[in-house]
């Protein structure tokens, strides 16, 4: 049922991005937008009808959805009506990658998605987004291939190509499908695609590819070979050395977009991390970080471009002071980046704290591990709120307030949540 309107959703998007083509170009814009969040919020009802873990991946999905094609309007320069496409294909693709129980029309959509990447790494142009997509194709294109190898191992040795024939294949197998599809979950080392991909993207795009489409494949990783204790005791290392590097490498950008980059590489290694432990209690927060890590990561991915956009600057040396007088910037920045450090009265606190006590439960070094890895993130984080919201400067232009605005909805979305956790928890079946 969910499938099958999903699927009709992504083709009733395309069928409307070619009549929006025939429209005279003024009419483009606002037609283009409007249809997108249409459809974006009928997978947020439908999602919401989902009462499991898909149901909150596609909650995810469509809420920064939505938030990327109504930025999209001010932020993006070029072809809106291409740019929203896209946006509506990685959502809803996202979505089908963890909720599809064939591995045929897994990597079918695996496909899509990744078509849906690069075009949208490569949307400026320009020869940084060219080599960007290029590296994102090298890498992913050798992931797809190792991915396509492990489905016909599955196959030629269960007789099916059901995901619940994967458990019955050899390790060789799911090691293909680990190293395959965990280039796309940015899981390390495979993960030198991303800061890249982000930095090329626009910053609507990033939002969705930070708060959505890593994290779904890391979930499309978790369902396929996950239930092999091997696996897992490969994959517990690698996420804990990504955290690490994740958060050191953003520690050392000026960047405010790479340095949100290499933060949400260390996210996402988190929620591996957790899951490798095969901890009750870990992996359901980790499930639940998604949600929470998407909200925050996003709006802070929005403001990045509304920054570039007013003052034609990312770089956090020249930003000092920026959202000092605008208090919706202010809000927004302040309360997403303590949120990102697990600090209260923000969903990620939940999320955090639950996935730190699971992996103390599972092994003390490792816990520890996952402590001193958010601690650095303090540092940074730290550095982005004191630099854009002290001293200062004049306010940010009011022609980007519905950004501004649409990033603090986000932030709100979290801050309820925070209150409402446990019921969200159980609804989802988490």
């Amino acid at each position: 049922m969910l499938e099958e309107a999903l699927i009709n959703i992504g083709l009733c998007g395309v069928l409307l991005y070619l009549v929006v083509r025939l429209l005279p170009q003024r009419f483009r814009k606002p037609v283009s937008t409007t249809m997108a969040a249409i459809l974006l919020l009928i997978v947020l009802y439908l999602s919401l009808s989902e009462r499991s873990p898909v149901g909150l991946i596609g909650l995810t999905s469509s809420l920064i959805g939505i938030a990327a094609v109504v930025t999209g309007y001010s932020l993006i320069e070029e072809d809106v009506s291409t740019h929203n496409l896209l946006i509506l294909v990685l959502c809803v693709s996202s979505i089908l990658i963890t909720h599809t129980k064939d591995l045929v029309k897994v990597f079918l959509e695996w496909e899509i998605l990744s078509t849906a990447v690069v075009s949208l790494t490569a949307y400026h142009r320009n020869k940084e987004g060219a080599e960007a997509a290029f590296k994102y194709l090298m890498l992913c294109g050798a992931g797809t291939a190792l991915a396509l190898i492990g489905i016909i191992l599955v196959f030629i040795e269960t007789g099916s190509t059901s995901i619940h024939s994967v458990p019955s294949s050899s390790i060789l197998a799911k090691i293909f499908l680990l190293l395959g599809f965990g280039t796309e979950a940015a899981l390390f080392p495979l993960h030198f695609w991303l800061p890249d991909a982000h930095m090329a993207a626009p910053s609507t795009a990033s939002a969705v590819l930070s708060g959505v489409v890593i994290e779904s494949a890391a979930i499309l990783v978790y369902r396929l070979v996950f239930g092999e204790e091997l696996i897992r005791y490969i994959v517990l290392p690698l996420a804990l050395i990504g955290a690490f590097i994740g958060n050191l490498s953003a520690y050392k950008q000026d960047d405010l977009k790479r340095l949100l980059a290499f933060s949400s590489f260390a996210n996402v290694n988190y929620i591996l991390l957790a899951w490798a432990t095969g901890n009750n209690l870990a992996t359901v927060y980790a499930f639940l970080h998604v949600f929470a890590h998407g909200l925050l990561k996003s709006a802070l991915f929005i403001v990045s471009g509304v920054l570039l956009a007013e003052y034609g600057t990312r770089h956090l040396s020249k930003l000092y002071g920026v959202a000092s007088k605008n208090n919706v910037l202010k809000f927004t920045v302040i309360l997403a980046s303590l949120g990102l450090t697990g600090a209260p009265p923000l969903l990620t606190f939940w999320s955090e704290l639950y996935m730190g006590v699971g992996l103390f439960q599972f092994n003390v070094l490792v816990g520890l591990g996952f402590m001193f890895s958010i601690i650095i993130s303090f540092a940074y984080y730290f550095r982005i709120f004191y630099t854009l919201a002290s001293g200062s400067n004049d306010a940010v232009h009011l022609r980007h307030r519905v950004a501004l605005l649409t990033s603090f909805l986000l932030v709100l979305f979290s801050l309820v949540a925070f209150i409402f956790c446990p019921t969200i928890v159980s609804y989802f079946g988490l």
